[in-house]
């Protein structure tokens, strides 16, 4: 106890003094945590990576090793929550990604996602496995093409240019409007927190928020939902497989 206490004093300590950089500070916890992990000293290691993101500074490669050491230390449902919370920073993180479909793997419950139809399914990967700023750049991108095939439109005097800017108008229009509607979700589905993993050996999902309520089923650690409605310290979760129940707010956290 009395070293994690030193350790933190260290990083607080740091995260304090006047003109400290970010890459110090990041330079601060790799430094500290990575030498841990190496060491093998994976409760360290975890308790530094939590107190560095309880101060606000946060990155997928950060929450990445916090996964690892969690799922070194046989903490499923930590490790999967980190994996989740490094995908969501960074959807195309491959290493964050396999791990997690290791750490899955080693869960409990075994739970079928309801089949949807092809085109549905495009577009939520689209929504959730690209971030909301990398749309907003391919938003950008075809504003500035819209807006210079109708310069070239309004400003050539050639008939055979102002018929290829009017076709590149409409179609770039199109695809403006479809990364619209892309942007518009994703950064709604990225700001509402919905999902959560479980985070208890087990819980009772029950069929209304209340203690006395019949159990509909029983989770387990890992397990991932998702939140519907909040009400008074409970949550209303649906599974993959389309199952709806109640849930403790403290069994589970949001990703």
């Amino acid at each position: 106890m009395k070293r994690y206490i030193t350790l933190t004093i260290a990083i607080l300590t740091a995260f304090s003094a006047q003109g400290t950089s970010t890459a110090h500070l990041k330079a601060n916890y790799a430094q500290m945590g990575d030498s841990a992990y190496r060491a093998g000293n994976y409760e360290e290691a975890a308790a530094i990576y939590e107190e560095v993101i309880s101060e606000g500074f946060t990155s997928a490669d950060l929450y990445y090793n916090l996964g690892n050491t969690h799922y070194r230390l046989g903490n499923h449902g930590p490790a999967i929550l980190n994996y989740e919370r490094a995908l969501r920073l960074k959807p195309g993180m491959k290493d964050a990604q396999e791990n997690l479909a290791l750490a899955n793997s080693k869960t409990v419950d075994r739970i079928t996602e309801l089949p949807r139809f092809f085109l549905v399914r495009w577009y939520e990967n689209l929504c959730t496995h690209i971030t909301p700023h990398s749309w907003r750049v391919v938003w950008l991108l075809l504003f500035a093409l819209v807006s210079a095939a109708v310069a070239t439109f309004l400003l050539t005097p050639s008939l055979a240019a102002r018929k290829g800017s009017f076709a590149a108008i409409i179609a770039a229009s199109v695809l403006l409007l479809l990364a619209s509607a892309t942007l518009l979700s994703s950064t709604r589905r990225y700001n509402a927190h919905s999902e959560a993993i479980v985070m208890q050996e087990s819980m009772a999902v029950k069929g209304s928020p209340e203690q006395q309520s019949v159990d509909k089923l029983i989770l387990h650690e890992g397990t991932k939902v998702t939140i519907t409605e909040s009400l008074a310290g409970w949550e209303k979760i649906t599974l993959a497989d389309g199952t709806t129940g109640w849930c403790e707010t403290q069994n589970i956290e949001r990703i």
